[in-house]
């Protein structure tokens, strides 16, 4: 009795144990073997029907066995597979990390490319008002070309029109020849007091009278040419009686005044034993002495004023012969006028009235007999004429180039 009461609580622990063998087969093989073992100890030599049941057990046990296997060999394979991944996930990390490297600093140097294009746009809009001002510039220095090219045209004009401004100066007449820089400064500047420049047209200075004069001092006329010079020489205003050497032999003379009321100039009455280059050598010298001595500087330099008060105190014998020297005052005062004169009004062909101004300004015709230009007026008519003609006037290079040299001499042109 009492081991068939046993039995029964095997029957229990077996399914209790096939329970819990159950729910660990798939938890390990080992407790699958184990379960096997303790089974066939168990159930020993039961009864067909058991052994039938054991064998159902067996297989499903098998089964079992066969599908752990083939769990383990998958979750082997997942494991795989997850170690890949992981591989695989790591290597992508890495990638990500380089990928955000390289996109940190992409970023600098968008930053950086911003900040220079910020940079440049302000340096392009400097660029621009530095063009538009450039364009203003060019705009006005294009108005003043064409203002000038205008100028410049209707000075050609003039030039082509009065051919005596190249042909008559023969390419030197912007140098003195014969005065120094200095004497040619001090004869300008006198020439300008005799005919200045004002509101009433040119004067000495633009009609070239300095270079006259220069060019009649380095000719006959300074060297005296033609002009009788063994003397006697006695100056304007020398008390007599006198006897003077001469050529002829002494020439006395008895009374009165010498020259008392002469008024020479251009070697007219010429009395100095010296030539007239050096005439003016010592006069100017002696010019230049009194207005130091008078008005405190060279004559050149002295306001217009002070030249002109200067120039009459020549005109006027002033200067004593301390303070100029043994030529008079008053004949070299003559003689600048009536030189300063010859230069404004003479043919241009000898270096002074350039462009005719002088000419132009004392309403002197020149060459022109009345038709030169188409005017077509006879020198009859200018004659009876009742109110005076005013012609432009002609030179004798543009009257010489107008009929031909042949034409000049008789011939046929």
């Amino acid at each position: 009795m009492a081991d068939s009461s046993q039995k029964p609580a095997k029957t229990e622990d077996r399914r209790s144990f096939l329970k819990i063998g159950g729910g660990v087969v798939v938890g390990a093989a080992v407790a699958g073997v184990a379960t096997v073992a303790y089974y066939n100890g168990v159930i020993g030599s039961n009864n067909s029907s058991s052994s039938s049941t054991v064998s159902s057990l067996q297989d499903q046990l098998a089964t079992t066995q066969s599908q752990l296997s083939d769990t383990q060999s998958s979750l082997n394979n997942a494991q795989s597979t997850i170690g890949a991944l992981n591989s695989q996930l790591s290597d992508t990390q890495s990638s990500l990390s380089n990928t955000q490297s390289s996109l940190s600093n992409a970023q600098s140097s968008l930053s950086a490319a911003n900040a220079q294009n910020s940079t440049l746009a302000g340096q392009n809009s400097t660029l621009s008002a530095q063009n538009s001002s450039l364009t203003g510039q060019l705009s006005s220095a294009q108005s003043q070309i064409t203002s000038v090219q205008s100028q410049v045209s209707s000075l050609t004009s003039q030039v082509s029109a009065d051919a005596i401004t190249i042909q008559a100066y023969s390419g030197n007449a912007d140098a003195v020849v014969t005065l120094g820089l200095q004497e040619a400064a001090v004869v300008t500047a006198l020439a300008n007091t005799i005919i200045p420049s004002d509101s009433n047209g040119p004067g000495a200075t633009e009609a070239g009278v300095l270079y006259f004069i220069d060019r009649q001092l380095n000719g006959d006329y300074g060297n005296n040419g033609r002009m009788y010079n063994p003397g006697p020489f006695i100056m304007p205003q020398t008390p007599g009686p006198l006897t003077v050497d001469s050529a002829e032999g002494p020439i006395t003379y008895s009374a009165g005044t010498v020259n008392a009321n002469i008024t020479w100039s251009a070697g007219q009455e010429y009395q100095y034993g010296m030539s007239l280059r050096n005439f003016w050598r010592y006069g100017i010298d002696a010019l230049e002495t009194y207005a130091n001595t008078a008005y405190g500087g060279n004559y050149e330099t002295l306001s217009a004023a002070k030249q002109l008060a200067c120039l009459q105190d020549l005109f006027n014998n002033k200067p004593t012969a301390a303070t100029f020297n043994e030529i008079i005052p008053s004949d070299f005062a003559n003689e600048v006028f009536f030189m300063t004169w010859a230069g404004f009004i003479s043919d241009p062909i000898y270096g002074g009235n350039r462009g005719m101004v002088g000419w132009t300004y004392t309403a002197s015709p020149g060459l022109n007999n009345g038709d030169f230009y188409g005017e077509g007026l006879t020198t009859k008519q200018l004659m009876v004429a009742t109110t005076p003609t005013i012609l432009k006037p002609v030179s004798l290079s543009q009257f010489q180039q107008a009929v031909g040299v042949s034409g000049v001499l008789g011939g046929s042109s």
